[in-house]
């Protein structure tokens, strides 16, 4: 593969140093040698041929004088070479080979190379106190840049401005052309982000300031890797990221550095400067460049952790605030008197802590089927009174899910109401009585994206405090119906004394809804002969009440025209009553009837069911049997399967007639309420009927709390 030329910047012809030879530590100024070795011998030769005691001892001394001059200024092999030459002319034409002129030349060469030595070592410890000065000219001169950035990033707030000043820095320290500063994103540990370019305006960098942290460039490679890059020439660049040539742009690169932005372990970015020239970046800058990096790392993080106290101090703020709230609405229903006043008061606070331009609150239909505005701000110039059936918009679905729903961008089909028209996102949450949802309180603005999960959450909380208001407030009605039905209607005023046994009884109305329930028990007789009566009229409201009250009075009348008449009968005539009804409608009936009957010492239980649960016969030994025979529902058809069932009931026996409510523990386990209520009444044989009743309250009942469907219950034991 060729190198594209066209790319390629001109290279100027570059001037490399000579390599020095194995005699560059004894010999330092060559061009120099020759010239004292013609002074050497031009001075010896002006002695020659002279008689020597006109002369003694100066040639000598001369000779000795220039070889050791020439090993100081050219190094010691250069005066050894003049001692040697100079002695050449000195023995044979000075001296004429006299008498110990020979040891003259050793004592030049002793001389020149001890001075040489000693010169060179001079020079060494020269050189050595020159460059640990420019050393510490460097060193000086690193610190004063490093205390500089640092004094600048000291004063950035920003990370632009940290990016911004360790570029410049950078850039300045090494004299490059180019820099950037790329570090990892916030919200996406695998994308980069380029905080900074010192050639690249907005338009340019548009297309790079977000990156993959996988992207082939010098950049991401250093974040991955956490190794600092240093490339000289352009070739070795282009070879190795060819990325470069799309973000270059008109710019070429030849040289290249870039370190790593560490912190610990963490590597936070990368710091990286371009040369339009080729170029390798020396060792000793390369340490200042990775200084520059660690203190742009340390401005970072400080910049971040400030970021992060301050959304800290924030989010507590705000949590404070929406709990000064939450307690002005706890406030609020606890001091409201019904639900329209706390709608009142509720309203502008749930507005105003979510942001939002309107708020409205939807209470759910007595039948459960739709949903109507009770209450709103900040809609009110719409007069909106649409009814939303349930399943249908963004409330809808709410009542219909029971779940919170947060919508950015409101669709047609979210809109059923009119004040939503003009909306665009919207928060609901469900209003939740008992566990059952019986309205929707929701916010919207005007503005898409408005609204998070927190502010759904915060929702939620204010609707479970406007739940037990509404709970109080939908309760007023309910309780006088109840009061009324059940005084007029279901519940015997008083308990008649029925010889040979103890009545006790029990009856708990569901919390559940707003009507009035359809459990009904009566005791009635005289003499020998008493009845025991309970039944379940289906449906709930005034008009299961008054069924209820029918069924009981037309029971009573009945079974008392003759007492001898058989059980069966009693409910055959009983059904065709309630099927001339014109209150029964689609309703039906469960009746339990029990007849007691005492001869003496002996007595007897006759039943019939129709469509009720059998009674439970509790022995004195804690032995226990059902008395009765499943039968028909009654008010639903006119033919019917009836049966009587009859046992003998002795002393300490007991027998226990009950409605479905008071076993039924919920949909996902229908068999355990009534082994539960055979264990109550076995363990509670040897109690009297009110002690009964207590234990089976105490074990079914009172642990359920508010009860899903009514719960009666008659406890006869025999005396």
């Amino acid at each position: 593969m060729t190198e594209d030329r066209s790319l390629a910047p001109e290279r100027a012809p570059v001037r490399r140093p000579r390599t020095p030879g194995p005699l560059a530590p004894w010999i330092w100024n060559q061009r120099w040698i020759p010239g004292f070795i013609l002074a050497q011998v031009a001075v010896l030769l002006l002695f020659a041929d002279k008689a020597p005691g006109n002369y003694e001892g100066v040639p000598g001394g001369l000779g000795a004088l220039i070889s050791v001059t020439a090993a100081i200024m050219c190094g010691p092999v250069a005066g050894a070479l003049v001692s040697l030459v100079g002695g050449l002319v000195f023995v044979p034409l000075v001296t004429d080979f006299g008498r110990g002129s020979q040891f003259s030349i050793f004592l030049w060469l002793i001389a020149s190379v001890g001075a040489g030595v000693i010169s060179g070592r001079l020079r060494q410890s020269d050189a050595g106190r020159s460059e640990a000065v420019a050393r510490e000219r460097l060193a000086g001169n690193r610190l004063h840049r490093l205390q500089a950035i640092t004094e600048v990033l000291a004063g950035a707030t920003t990370p632009e401005e940290v990016a911004q000043a360790t570029i410049g820095a950078a850039m300045s320290a090494l004299r490059a052309d180019a820099g950037g500063l790329t570090v990892r994103s916030d919200d996406y540990p695998h994308t980069l982000q380029v905080l900074a370019a010192s050639t690249w305006d907005d338009g340019a960098l548009a297309g790079w300031r977000r990156h993959p942290v996988d992207t082939p460039a010098p950049g991401p490679e250093i974040v991955r890797t956490g190794r600092s890059i240093f490339i000289e020439t352009r070739r070795e660049l282009l070879a190795r990221f060819p990325i470069v040539r799309k973000i270059e742009k008109d710019q070429r690169f030849g040289g290249f550095a870039g370190v790593p932005v560490p912190l610990g372990s963490e590597v936070l970015g990368a710091l990286s400067l371009g040369f339009h020239r080729d170029h390798m970046v020396p060792p000793e800058e390369r340490g200042l460049l990775v200084s520059i990096a660690h203190q742009a790392a340390i401005a970072l993080r400080r910049i971040r952790s400030g970021e992060d106290e301050r959304r800290a101090r924030a989010t507590a703020e705000h949590a404070e605030d929406r709990l000064r709230k939450l307690q002005a609405v706890s406030d609020a229903a606890n001091a409201s008197t019904g639900l329209d006043e706390l709608v009142e008061k509720v309203l502008p606070v749930v507005r105003d802590a979510v942001l939002a331009h309107g708020a409205s609150f939807l209470l759910l239909s007595e039948d459960g089927k739709e949903l109507r505005v009770k209450g709103k701000v900040g809609v009110e110039e719409e007069g909106d009174d649409t009814v939303i059936p349930i399943g249908a918009g963004a409330s809808g679905r709410i009542a219909a899910t029971g779940r919170p729903l947060v919508i950015d961008q409101l669709t047609p089909d979210d809109v059923i109401s009119r004040a939503l028209r003009e909306r665009r996102s919207y928060v609901g949450v469900p209003v939740r009585v008992g566990g059952r949802v019986v309205g929707v309180l929701h916010a919207s603005s005007r503005e898409p994206g408005t609204f998070e999960e927190d502010d759904a959450d915060f929702l939620q909380s204010i609707a479970d405090s406007l739940a037990i208001t509404i709970d109080r407030a939908r309760s007023f009605d309910q309780r006088d119906r109840m009061a009324t039905a059940l005084e007029r209607a279901l519940l015997p005023m008083s308990l008649p004394h029925v010889p040979g046994f103890e009545i006790a009884t029990m009856y708990r109305p569901s919390r559940f809804g707003d009507e009035v329930g359809g459990d009904f028990y009566d005791v009635f007789g005289d003499g020998d002969v008493w009845y025991l009566a309970i039944g379940d009229v289906c449906g709930k409201g005034p008009d299961a009440a008054a069924i209820m009250g029918m069924t009981r009075i037309a029971l009573r009348s009945l079974a008392r025209e003759d007492d001898g008449r058989p059980l069966p009968e009693v409910l055959q005539l009983l059904n065709g009553f309630l099927l001339d009804s014109e209150l029964m409608g689609d309703r039906f009936c469960t009746v339990c009837v029990a007849r007691l009957k005492i001869s003496g010492a002996e007595g007897t239980v006759t039943t019939c069911l129709g469509g009720h649960p059998p009674p439970l016969l509790v022995r004195a030994d804690g032995s226990l049997d059902t008395v009765g025979t499943p039968g028909s529902l009654l008010g639903l058809f006119e033919d019917i399967s009836l049966h009587e069932a009859r046992a003998d009931i002795h002393r300490g026996d007991s027998i226990t007639l009950f409605t479905d409510g008071v076993t039924e523990l919920s949909a996902e386990r229908p068999d355990e309420g009534e082994s539960m209520l055979r264990s109550a009444l076995v363990a509670a044989a040897s109690d009297d009927a009110a002690g009964i009743v207590k234990t089976v309250e105490r074990t079914l009942l009172d642990p359920r709390g508010e009860l899903r469907d009514d719960a009666a219950l008659i406890v006869a034991k025999r005396l």
